[in-house]
């Protein structure tokens, strides 16, 4: 059977590269799946798929990987981690919601918090230390393209249309090709100002990295959307 103390050692001492952290993220899958199949039935899985919605293999194995930070010391001290050990794991992670009535689980898993804990145990977590950087930049990854979901689902067309002509010509300083005059883009760029705020304070994890956050606007949203037409 395989031993995941090799890879969830490298983990934990920031050293998994990211294509051995997109494998670990795929057999905690499979254990999520395997955990249902066996363990509950199809009815506590679609709870839990109505609940995160159909990406609930890809919230649950998050949580995974943050309880395998808090539990750190614990695995490292493992000479051998059985496939059983972290299917037990999975398995304990569905009762906890269940048992919860999933009232705590955004105080749980709230990956805000890990940037700004303040109580006792949980403040001597130092994200810079103890998040392996492969899942903080995962982490990033899927929050920013989160962004770009919620960005499309909140925004008009038009108002994209803006915040695509904004970062465009200020921030990657192209010349944007346009029959509208600028001073009516400022204007509708004035106007979105709040809106977008209000996005971005609830959506956006602090010391997100800024190219980032440009690059995801950029590709998701003004390229895939065509929205408009530009020239450097």
């Amino acid at each position: 059977m395989k031993d995941y103390k090799p890879i969830l050692q490298k983990l934990l001492n920031n050293q998994c590269s990211p294509k051995d952290f997109e494998l670990l993220k795929k057999d905690f899958k499979k254990l999520l799946k395997r955990a249902f199949k066996t363990h509950f039935t199809s009815y506590i899985e679609k709870v839990f798929a109505k609940y995160y919605g159909p990406d609930y293999l890809e919230a649950l194995s998050q949580e995974l990987f943050v309880k395998i930070v808090y539990q750190k010391d614990t695995l490292l001290s493992l000479n051998f981690i059985h496939e059983n050990y972290l299917f037990a794991m999975v398995v304990n992670l569905i009762y906890y919601h269940l048992s919860s009535g999933f009232r705590v689980l955004e105080k749980e898993v709230n990956f805000e918090d890990l940037f700004s804990q303040k109580d006792q145990e949980e403040k001597e977590l130092k994200l810079e230390e103890s998040i392996p950087q492969v899942f903080i930049n995962y982490l990033e990854d899927q929050t920013l393209l989160h962004l770009s979901f919620s960005l499309k689902q909140s925004l008009t067309k038009k108002e994209l249309e803006t915040l695509c002509w904004y970062i465009l010509k200020n921030i990657y300083k192209h010349k944007n090709q346009t029959s509208e005059k600028r001073d009516a883009f400022y204007k509708r760029w004035e106007r979105l100002k709040p809106k977008l705020k209000e996005i971005l304070v609830r959506e956006l994890l602090e010391d997100t990295n800024t190219y980032k956050f440009f690059e995801v606007i950029k590709s998701e949203i003004c390229e895939k959307l065509d929205l408009l037409k530009s020239k450097k």
